[in-house]
């Protein structure tokens, strides 16, 4: 898979110039083996690859990896012999075979993490005898594997996992140079994790009433894993796809591709397509006299920069169309700042903001905070968009609405609302104490979130998705929703 921060990340890791251990381990659902084989698929052009498997069948792991055929060691014939195994290391295998034969390992066998040892490949061990074979077949080709899983595999033979581990990590990994990823079914922190090159934690839950899945990199030897290693992830159609967190940042020039007038007089773009995933009309457009309402549940930079894009795409889109707009909004000024580098004056021109100043501007409304209703009567408004088409924008939100008139603003918004909505759509961004006072007035409502640093959106209890940033050929910043399964 490509363009996966994750999957890019744990190929750096196993590309390194020497062998590598690697345990994934979680509890059964957390996409374990989904994440390995997407690991195998994004290196198997460069590097061979094989699949250990303990599973009673793996055909519904091929419907979505056809190429598992090839790799897979319930596929391949089982070759007896092995005096074809020139270059491998086998030293730990050949001490295990004395110690069964001389009847002296057992499950109860306790890891010490001392060089470990290996099977009777002859006839305790098939599946090892595969591996070892294979190994040999690609030394110094940097070959990787996956077990799925150590513990089943252990389990099968009556053998202990730590064990299995230390014949593995000494013979091939160590002395052999293979890269070796051990899917482990349990998400606890145990013994082998101190002696594996990487260590990955797969894990879900419940947040908000939807089930979140995370990524926690606990240990990857050699490889920066940064300041946050905890990553969210999607199952969406059997495939595993991590999220990356995206900085928002907007043009250093001006926009230079216009887009085409939207003369429809009862619907306005929110200037975001994907929005149509979240609205019941199915598309980013909504009828004239609707209130859209931003619902920031939880505080975060993230979530402010995010829900300040969607704003600036409203203005956007409806300041190149001509349309006039009202900016009621705490963020006022760092959405004028980057206007100014990236709008063609002309369409400044129907953008007004309201502000406690003195100074004289035709595109500033003065206003004194004692009160809504005498600060923006709709005949004042009607005055300041009058060179600009309708239906018009109206942005507030109630951290400006708070700070400027207080508890009074509750009462006062209503009746500005009612005024204003004839004329065009409402927008109103809403702190979570605030929303659950107001939200009978929206239309639609977005609820915004932040988990683990992910910003995420939902507009009913059904459906969760991610937030990321995709530009268009101006270089400005749209959002794309993905959604989280």
């Amino acid at each position: 898979m490509l363009n996966d921060v994750l999957l890019e990340l744990f190929t750096g890791f196993l590309k390194q110039p020497y062998g590598a251990s690697l345990i994934v381990k979680g509890k059964p659902g957390s996409g374990k083996t989904t994440f390995a084989l997407e690991l195998i698929d994004s290196i198997r052009n460069v590097s061979p690859a094989f699949y250990v498997s303990t599973r009673f069948s793996n055909e519904p792991l091929k419907a979505k990896f056809p190429w598992l055929s090839e790799i897979s060691s319930s596929s391949k014939e089982r070759v007896r012999g092995k005096d074809d195994m020139n270059e491998v290391f086998r030293e730990n295998f050949n001490k295990l075979e004395k110690m069964i034969e001389e009847g002296r390992v057992s499950r109860s066998f306790a890891f010490t993490g001392e060089p470990g040892l290996v099977l009777n490949i002859q006839e305790i061990l098939p599946e090892l005898e595969l591996l070892y074979r294979f190994i040999s077949e690609n030394i110094n080709k940097s070959p990787v594997v996956v077990i799925d899983s150590i513990e089943a595999l252990a389990e099968k033979y009556d053998l202990d996992p730590g064990l299995l581990f230390s014949v593995i990590q000494k013979d091939l990994v160590e002395n052999s140079g293979a890269n070796i990823i051990l899917i482990m079914e349990s998400d606890k922190e145990i013994s082998l994790d101190y002696y594996a090159d990487g260590v990955v934690r797969m894990s879900f839950g419940i947040s908000k009433n939807f089930l979140i899945r995370t990524v926690t990199i606990e240990k990857l030897r050699g490889v920066s894993i940064g300041s946050n290693p905890v990553y969210l992830y999607s199952l969406e159609n059997g495939r595993f796809h991590s999220f990356s967190r995206d900085n928002i940042t907007y043009p250093a020039q001006r926009i230079k591709n216009i887009k085409k007038p939207d003369e429809k007089q009862f619907e306005v773009s929110l200037g975001t397509e994907s929005l149509s995933k979240l609205l019941s009309t199915g598309t980013d457009k909504i009828p004239l006299g609707s209130v859209i309402m931003i619902h920031r549940e939880t505080p975060s930079n993230f979530v402010d920069s995010y829900v300040n894009l969607l704003k600036n795409n409203l203005i956007k889109i409806s300041a190149m169309n001509g349309r006039g707009i009202v900016d009621v909004t705490s963020s006022n000024y760092e959405s004028s700042r980057i206007f100014v580098n990236c709008f063609d004056p002309e369409w400044l021109k129907h953008y007004i903001t309201l502000e406690r100043t003195d100074k004289t501007s035709p595109f500033i409304i003065n206003i004194g905070g004692k009160s809504m209703l005498e600060d923006i009567p709709k005949d004042v408004l009607e005055y300041y968009l009058t060179s600009s088409k309708r239906p018009y924008m109206y942005i507030f939100s109630t951290d400006f609405l708070r700070f400027t008139y207080g508890d009074s603003f509750f009462g006062d918004l209503s009746t500005v609302i009612n005024s204003v909505r004839p004329s065009g759509i409402i927008m109103i961004i809403a702190d979570d104490e605030e929303y659950k006072k107001i939200y009978h007035y929206a239309s639609f409502a977005v609820h915004v979130n932040d988990i683990n640093g992910y910003v995420m959106m939902n507009s009913n209890t059904s459906d969760l998705y991610l937030a990321s940033i995709e530009k268009d050929t101006d270089k400005w910043p749209d959002i794309k929703l993905s959604e989280v399964v």
